[in-house]
C-alpha cells in the first residue's frame, strides 16, 4: 500500500511540473523582485554592454515559457513581417532572454509550473530614457471595442448562441485572441481544448466572420498587440461572462 501511495505521489508531482499555465496567477510576477526589477535590470545588462540603442519606432513583444524550473524559452514568433520591421528590438528581447537569470516560475498550491508570459521591450526607454521606477505596462492604452465590451458579449452571444445550443456543451473555457495593430482579432484558440475538431472549426469560423475591428492597444503611441482572454460558460442556454 506504501509504494502504491508513493506510486501515486510522483505521478502527481510529474502531472504538476509537466503543467504549463497559459499566464501567470493573478499578483505574481515572472522575474524575481517583479516587473520594475526586471526592467531595472534589462537597462543595466544592456548600458553595461554597450549595446546599440534601436530606432525609436522600434518595439517588441516577446511570448516566453518560464518552466518550473526557472528556465526561460522563447515561444516562436510567426509574425516575420513584424519581426523584419523591429529586427533591434527583437535581437535585443533575444539576447536579454538569454543573459538575464533571475526568472520566476509559476506557482499552484506551493508548487512550481511552467507559465507563459510576455513583455514590452522599447529599448528607447530602457536605455536612453530610462527612469528609475519604470514598468512598461503603465505606458499601455489597452484595446478596446468600439461599443464597449456590453455591445461585444451581445455580439458574441449572438453569433455563437446557435453554436453552443447545436453541440450542447458545458463547462466553462476560455477564448483567448490577439488585437492587432490594425485592430483585427487574430490567432484565436480555445483553452483548455475541446476535443470536437467539427466544433472548434464551426467556432473558428464564426469568429473569423466577426469583422469589426477594435480600437488597438498603444504603448504610448505605437500601436501594439494585446492578448485578450475572454472566459466563456458553455451550456445549453449559455451564459456568457
Amino acid at each position: 500500500m506504501k509504494n502504491v501511495f508513493i506510486a501515486l505521489f510522483l505521478a502527481f508531482v510529474s502531472v504538476c511540473h509537466a503543467q504549463i499555465l497559459d499566464e501567470y496567477p493573478e499578483k505574481q510576477s515572472f522575474y524575481e523582485g517583479g516587473t520594475v526589477n526586471f526592467y531595472k535590470d534589462v537597462h543595466e545588462y544592456l548600458v553595461k554592454n554597450r549595446f546599440k540603442e534601436c530606432d525609436e519606432k522600434e518595439i517588441y513583444q516577446p511570448r516566453i515559457i518560464i518552466t518550473d524550473k526557472a528556465e526561460v524559452k522563447f515561444i516562436k514568433d510567426a509574425d516575420t513581417a513584424n519581426i523584419a520591421r523591429n529586427k533591434c528590438a527583437y535581437d535585443l528581447s533575444k539576447e536579454i532572454l538569454k543573459n538575464l537569470t533571475k526568472w520566476k516560475p509559476a506557482e499552484v498550491k506551493g508548487w512550481k509550473v511552467g507559465a507563459i508570459t510576455e513583455f514590452i521591450l522599447y529599448p528607447k526607454d530602457v536605455m536612453s530614457n530610462y527612469q528609475p521606477g519604470y514598468n512598461a505596462a503603465r505606458f499601455i492604452i489597452h484595446a478596446k471595442y468600439p461599443e464597449g465590451v456590453k455591445a461585444f458579449d451581445t455580439l458574441f452571444h449572438d453569433n455563437f448562441m446557435t453554436i453552443f445550443a447545436d453541440y450542447q456543451l458545458n463547462g466553462k473555457v476560455n477564448l483567448e485572441f490577439y488585437i492587432g495593430k490594425d485592430g483585427n482579432i487574430v490567432n484565436p484558440r480555445i483553452f483548455p481544448e475541446v476535443d470536437n475538431r467539427k466544433f472548434i472549426n464551426d467556432f473558428m469560423r464564426t469568429l473569423s466572420r466577426m469583422k469589426k475591428p477594435w480600437m488597438p492597444a498603444f504603448y504610448k503611441d505605437l500601436p501594439i498587440l494585446e492578448r485578450i482572454s475572454f472566459p466563456v460558460n458553455f451550456s445549453v442556454t449559455f451564459t456568457e461572462r
